[in-house]
């Protein structure tokens, strides 16, 4: 059963993955890059807010928001974003288990720590709270470590994306080919229906007719074959 449902999850992956264009791969690295800077961004404004300067604790729940919503966005998927595609993506958000408790603890949990030291600091700012520089203190302690595991997350995406990039190299080449077998197989048809037909009487010249517009398409093929060939490579 164990087995069945391992299966089940890679096949799953597989074609999750096939679903992946570079376009959305490259969305992905720039939304996980981007979270290192609004992380960055929700602290030093949250300074400024303890200090009262004009407009940045509004400045810094509007960045908590966006922070918030692109990490739901990269764990679930919306707007055209697939969420966590990979089993490596899987791990970096959320860790992996053993079997024994001793698992890796992956990233998503210390963001929501993260998120919630952040909110936490801004309401008790926007109170004016006695609390509010203890809670800054606290979200500014959290600050590195959140920074390092946003790049550790960044260099995951990163890494999937050549990862995939091969795969589809690798499979593009193999339709290559494939297509290339069908095309020789059809021109050797096509080419033996010829013979065939000289050899015959009016029906064999009607043969001949079906012979020639193989050999167009064979012709075609090899065309399309060849412009597929040079435009992959070029990428």
């Amino acid at each position: 059963m164990a087995i069945t449902v391992q299966r089940f999850q890679s096949a799953r992956s597989e074609a999750m993955e096939a679903d992946v264009s570079g376009e959305v791969l490259s969305s992905l690295i720039n939304i996980a890059g981007r979270q290192r800077m609004l992380s960055q961004r929700i602290v030093f404004k949250a300074m400024l807010a303890l200090r009262q300067s004009d407009g940045a604790l509004a400045i810094a729940q509007d960045t908590l928001r966006v922070f918030a919503d692109s990490h739901a966005a990269l764990v679930e998927g919306r707007d055209g974003l697939p969420g966590l595609f990979s089993p490596a993506l899987r791990e970096a958000f959320f860790g992996s288990d053993n079997g024994n408790g001793s698992g890796n603890r992956g990233v998503a949990r210390k963001i929501t720590d993260f998120i919630a030291l952040a909110s936490t600091a801004l309401e008790a700012i926007s109170r004016e709270s006695a609390h509010a520089e203890d809670a800054v203190r606290t979200l500014i302690a959290s600050a590195d470590p959140m920074l390092d595991d946003l790049h550790r997350v960044t260099a995951v995406y990163e890494a999937e994306s050549r990862r995939i990039a091969r795969t589809q190299k690798k499979v593009q080449q193999q339709l290559i080919e494939r297509i290339k077998s069908i095309a020789r197989e059809a021109h050797i048809v096509s080419f033996n229906g010829q013979i065939v037909a000289s050899r015959t009487d009016v029906t064999g010249r009607e043969f001949a007719v079906v012979a020639g517009v193989m050999t167009s398409i064979t012709k075609e093929l090899e065309a399309v074959v060849s412009a597929f060939v040079k435009k992959t490579s070029a990428l």
